[in-house]
């Protein structure tokens, strides 16, 4: 057996030609989608308040972008969003991306528009804003996954439940 061979082997015993092929099945995501954007809130509150418990900076920052690197894979993994060029999208499938985006981008756009009001007044209420480069950075990681999550959140309550099958 040569090496390309043993590395062809490697790679089908993985199962990453699945996820580079898109070979796999959609699923609708439910909650997992919630519990992300929990954890992230939730870790981006422990490394932005770091210093009150020991480790909080390492447990907030393990627990954020463990749910940033999880909602970038729920996107891959989730309701069929992308089309392949074996597989185009379906009239329902369009029809459920184009609502989920639409949804997810007016929920974005909105929460935009109150985090710029909330940052008007921040200093003047003595409440907490951004202030270091890494809150600033992970702000935008967070960013980022939520633009993911939402999405992918939206559309797998679209998807209508799998059929219960009576051979199960």
């Amino acid at each position: 057996m040569t090496l390309l061979e043993k590395m062809d082997r490697a790679v089908d015993a993985t199962g990453i030609n699945r996820v580079v092929f898109r070979k796999i099945q959609p699923r609708t995501f439910r909650w997992w989608p919630v519990i992300m954007l929990a954890a992230l809130v939730v870790g981006y509150a422990l490394m932005a308040r770091a210093g009150k418990i020991p480790d909080e900076l390492l447990i907030g920052a393990a627990l954020f972008y463990g749910a940033c690197l999880l909602a970038f894979m729920l996107r891959i993994f989730g309701p069929r969003m992308t089309p392949t060029i074996d597989q185009p999208l379906d009239e329902r499938e369009l029809t459920v991306k184009a609502r989920a985006n639409a949804s997810s981008g007016t929920i974005f756009a909105t929460g935009a528009m109150l985090f710029c009001f909330y940052m008007a007044v921040p200093d003047a209420l003595h409440l907490w804003r951004p202030t270091s480069l890494n809150d600033w950075l992970a702000l935008g990681f967070g960013l980022q996954a939520c633009h993911a999550l939402l999405p992918t959140l939206i559309a797998s309550w679209l998807e209508p439940r799998p059929i219960a099958d009576d051979e199960d």
